[in-house]
C-alpha cells in the first residue's frame, strides 16, 4: 500500500541535489517528471529562486517534499506485465498525486523516481513559493488531505488500501524509537509525564482529585485558557513544562474530565468492577480507544454497506449511528465496565467518515468480480459436464488406456487433451 511522507526545509538546493544523485550502479535516479523545465539541480534551483526573488519571499521555508513508497506486491496497474513496478507509471502517478492535490496549478513542481531500496518509491518536492507569491499554506489538516488524495488515487489504481493511519494514544513517538533503538532504554520526560498523569487519572474523580493526585507523583497541574498544562522535573533536575496538546488525545482537559465522570458512575454502580479494573490497569495497559478501534476494523473486513456495518458492530457489542452530520457515533461499554456514549468518530480517526465510506466501496467493488466469476464458472462447469457425458456416451473409438474396451474415460480424456496449445506464451492465462 502506498505509504505517504511529508517533510520541508530552508534550502531546497540540498534537496534536489539529494534527489537527484544517482548512485554508481546507475539505478538510482529511474523516471522524471513534473512541471520544471530544468532536468538538474542547479537549473531546477535557479527556477524555484526566480519565484521567490520575483515576490521577495526570502528566508524561512524554501520547499516541500512528499515521499510516496510502494510495496512490490501491490501496485496495483502501475507494474507492467510481468509485475514489476514502471518507472513511467510511478512518476505518472506522482505527476496525477501533485494535480490532485492542487500544487502542480500553482507551485513549480519535481517527480523524481527512485528504485535503489528493493522497494519503489516516488519524491515529489515543490517550491513553497505559488504563482501569485503566496506561501504553501501547510495548516493542521494538510497532511489529512493529502493522505486522503493518496487513498483515493491508489484506489482508483487497483491498489488496496487499509485504515493505516491510526495512532495509538500510547505510542510513544518515532524520535524516541529510533532513540531506543540506538542506545537501549533512553530516558524520555515526556513518556516519563504520560505515566505519572495516567496514574494519576485512573483513581481520581475530580478535577481537584486529580491535581492532588497529581502532586503526589511530582507533577504540577495548571489550567490555561481552558487547557491543562503539566510540569515537573525530569530525572536529571531539569524542569520540564509541557501544554496537553503535544502529550497526545488522552490527556486533554476535556478528555480526562468525562473519564472521572465515567469513574464515578462505575463505583456508585459496581464497586467490585471498579477495584477489579484498577488491578487489571496494574498488571496491563488498557486503551478503550484502541479496543474500539479493533472492533471498527474487525467490522469493516466483511461490511459490503452501511446496514452490515452497523450490524457487525452490534454483534460486537457496539452501538454505531450514523448522524445526518455524516459522522459515526458509538457507543459501548468497555472491557473494564466503562460506559462510552456517542463516541465520535473523529476522536478516534482523523477523516473516518470518508475511511469507512472508501472502505465499504472497496468491499463491494471486490465481492462483485468474484460473484460474477463464479457465476460463469458454474455456467462454464455445466457445458463441460454436459459435453463429457455426451462424448462418453457417443465415442465407441478405442482409446488409450482402456485397451479398446469401453469408451473414454474422463481421465483419459483430460490426459489425452493439452492444458494449453502449443507456442502459447501467457501462463497466467488457463486453457
Amino acid at each position: 500500500m502506498p505509504v505517504l511522507k511529508i517533510s520541508h526545509g530552508g534550502a531546497s538546493s540540498k534537496m534536489i541535489s539529494y534527489l537527484l544523485n544517482q548512485n554508481e550502479a546507475g539505478n538510482r535516479v529511474q523516471a522524471l517528471g513534473g512541471s520544471v523545465i530544468g532536468k538538474d539541480p542547479e537549473a531546477i534551483e535557479e527556477e524555484f529562486q526566480r519565484t521567490r526573488e520575483l515576490f521577495g519571499q526570502h528566508g524561512g521555508r524554501e520547499y516541500y517534499h512528499v515521499a510516496l513508497s510502494f510495496e512490490r506486491n501491490d501496485l496495483g496497474d502501475l507494474a507492467t506485465s510481468k509485475g514489476e513496478p514502471s518507472p513511467e507509471r510511478l512518476r505518472d502517478y506522482g505527476e496525477e498525486w501533485a494535480r490532485e492535490a492542487g500544487i502542480a496549478q500553482k507551485h513549480e513542481y519535481l517527480v523524481v523516481v527512485h528504485g535503489e531500496k528493493g522497494h519503489p518509491h516516488a519524491h515529489v518536492i515543490w517550491s513553497a513559493t505559488d504563482a501569485t507569491g503566496h506561501k504553501y499554506n501547510d495548516d493542521k489538516r494538510n497532511l489529512d488531505r493529502l493522505r486522503d488524495v493518496n487513498d483515493r488515487l491508489a484506489r482508483a489504481h487497483g491498489i488496496q488500501r487499509e485504515l493505516d493511519r491510526v495512532r495509538d494514544p500510547h505510542r510513544p513517538s518515532d524520535r524516541f524509537i529510533r532513540q531506543a533503538e540506538r542506545g537501549g532504554g533512553t530516558y524520555s520526560w515526556k513518556l516519563d509525564m504520560q505515566d505519572r498523569i495516567r496514574e494519576a487519572g485512573r483513581r481520581a474523580f475530580s478535577e481537584e482529585e486529580f491535581g492532588r493526585r497529581l502532586k503526589e507523583q511530582g507533577v504540577d497541574l495548571r489550567v490555561r485558557g481552558g487547557k491543562f498544562s503539566y510540569g515537573m522535573k525530569d530525572k536529571a533536575g531539569k524542569q520540564r513544562v509541557c501544554r496537553e496538546g503535544r502529550l497526545g488525545e488522552n490527556y486533554r482537559r476535556e478528555v480526562l474530565l468525562e473519564k472521572f465522570t465515567r469513574q464515578r458512575e462505575q463505583l456508585k454502580r459496581d464497586p467490585e468492577g471498579y477495584r477489579r479494573r484498577l488491578k487489571e490497569e496494574e498488571s496491563g495497559r488498557y486503551s478503550w480507544q484502541r479496543d474500539l478501534r479493533g472492533r471498527i476494523l474487525e467490522a469493516l473486513r466483511p461490511a459490503k454497506n452501511h446496514v452490515a456495518f452497523r450490524d457487525a458492530m452490534a454483534r460486537q457489542g457496539v452501538t454505531a449511528r450514523l448522524g445526518e452530520d455524516g459522522l459515526y457515533r458509538f457507543t459501548f461499554q468497555d472491557r473494564h465496565g466503562l460506559d462510552h456514549s456517542e463516541v465520535k468518530a473523529e476522536q478516534l480517526y482523523r477523516g473516518t467518515p470518508d475511511r469507512i465510506e472508501s472502505r465499504l466501496l472497496d468491499n463491494a467493488d471486490r465481492s462483485a468480480t468474484p460473484s460474477i466469476a463464479h457465476a460463469a464458472g458454474r455456467e462454464a462447469g455445466g457445458l463441460v459436464a454436459s459435453l463429457m457425458r455426451q462424448v462418453e456416451s457417443a465415442s465407441r473409438d478405442p482409446h488409450r488406456g482402456g485397451a479398446g474396451e469401453g469408451p473414454p474415460t474422463r481421465e483419459d480424456l483430460r490426459f489425452e487433451r493439452p492444458r494449453r496449445p502449443e507456442g502459447h506464451e501467457d501462463s497466467l492465462e488457463r486453457w
